[in-house]
Formats: structure tokens, sequence, C-alpha cells
């Protein structure tokens, strides 16, 4: 099965063609251009250096959140427009588990960070592999307790790493930051977390079906409701 793979849920951009569990083609960047700007040109990109043709992919992946709103909404809708052209299936991975997939073979706490700012993080454990808990926001605090629970190394990855082991290191003693070259999500654990999914009888879904996945409501949702509510007040 080949897999077209997707990310622009946060700072960085990846695309990927895998098929097999074999990386065919990888692109990722993370120079801060708008993922509008960038992710597409990598399409082609990965698409070009693989001699591959749109239409010989059978799935189409992406991260469909936790994340940037903005960014999860450009992958979803770059993937339903090309899944829907050509009457392609795709598949939803959770950003959180994508930056995890790196460490699936490591016994650690494989702890997928990403900063949600206001002193928060978007997170999910991992231990061989396996979900320890659901993706979820926190305040770093929370999540320094939660840690404190477990006997094994901790390794903060994803791009909340770094503000969570500066703020938890003295309270985490076994913890470390993942090496910056698996730190973010690359679009190929995408790619293999899909086809391992589908093998173990998960399903694919018609490009309709897929939706971004919202820890928090967008900011300028809470901002209007902030205003409704105060509107009722008065």
């Amino acid at each position: 099965m080949k897999i077209l793979s997707l990310d622009s849920s946060s700072v960085t951009a990846s695309v990927a063609i895998t098929e097999n569990d074999k990386i065919i083609s990888e692109k990722f960047i993370n120079n801060g251009l708008t993922h509008s700007q960038t992710l597409m040109p990598l399409v082609e990109e990965a698409l070009k250096e693989s001699d591959t043709s749109i239409k010989d992919i059978d799935l189409f992946a992406v991260t469909n959140g936790p994340g940037s709103f903005t960014g999860v909404r450009i992958g979803i809708s770059a993937v339903k427009g090309m899944a829907d052209a050509l009457n392609k299936p795709c598949f939803a991975v959770s950003t959180l588990e994508a930056i995890a997939e790196p460490l699936k073979n490591e016994d650690v706490i494989a702890c997928a960070v990403m900063d949600a700012r206001c002193n928060q993080v978007y997170t999910a454990l991992f231990n061989m592999g396996n979900r320890l808990c659901e993706d979820k926001a926190v305040l770093i605090d929370e999540l320094g307790v939660e840690l404190k629970k477990f006997d094994k190394k901790v390794i903060f990855i994803g791009d909340g790493a770094e503000i969570c082991y500066e703020k938890l290191h003295e309270v985490i003693v076994n913890c470390e930051i993942a090496d910056e070259s698996i730190r973010f999500v690359h679009a190929s654990s995408i790619g293999r977390l899909a086809e391992d999914k589908i093998k173990n009888g998960e399903s694919s879904i018609e490009s309709s079906k897929l939706l971004p996945f919202y820890l928090r409501l967008p900011q300028a949702e809470r901002e209007l409701n902030n205003k409704n509510s105060l509107k009722k007040e008065i």
C-alpha cells in the first residue's frame, strides 16, 4: 500500500511517501513560513523525487490534531482535496501519537508535548508504542505531577520538549529531551502508524469524514464566547 502522508499541525511541515513500512521519499521543513505556502510544494517535490504519480497513491494520511488550529485545517484540507479528486481513502492520526512514534521501540515514557501557550501543553504518554493516556491539554505543573508516578526514564519529545524540560527536570530527575533529529513530527511516522493501524483492523475513511480534532476551542471562538458572557453579565 502506497501512502502519502502530511503534517502541518505545528511549527514544522512534512510530507512523506511510504510503502510497506519503507520510506520512498520524505520532505521536512522548519523555516517559519506559513504552511499554506510550503505544504503543497513539498507534496510536489516528494512525488517528483520518487517518480510517483499522485494517481498511484492508495491512501492519504494526515495528522488531525491537536495542534495549531490553522495548521491542522491546512493539512486536512490538502488531503481532502487530493483524496476527493482521486476517490481515494483517508486516514487520520493523532499528532501526539505521530510525535512519539520514533520512540516506540524504547522502554521509556515517551512524553509527547506540544506548546499550547499560557503554561499549558497538549500531551499524551506512551510506552513501547502503547498509549498510556488520551490526548489532553494540561498545565505543565500538572504534567509533572503525573510523570512523577512512573519509575522509568521520561523523554520529552515534540515542540514543547524544551519548555517542559526546563520547568520539570528538577522534579522529574530521570528525564531528557529527545534528539532534535526526531523531536518534531515527520510524515513517515504518520505513514507507518496508518499502515500498522489498518493492518490491525482499523478502517480508512472517506475524505468527507476527515475532521480536525481540537482539545480547545480556537482563540477567536474563545474570545467571542468571553465577550458574549460579559454582555450577559451587563
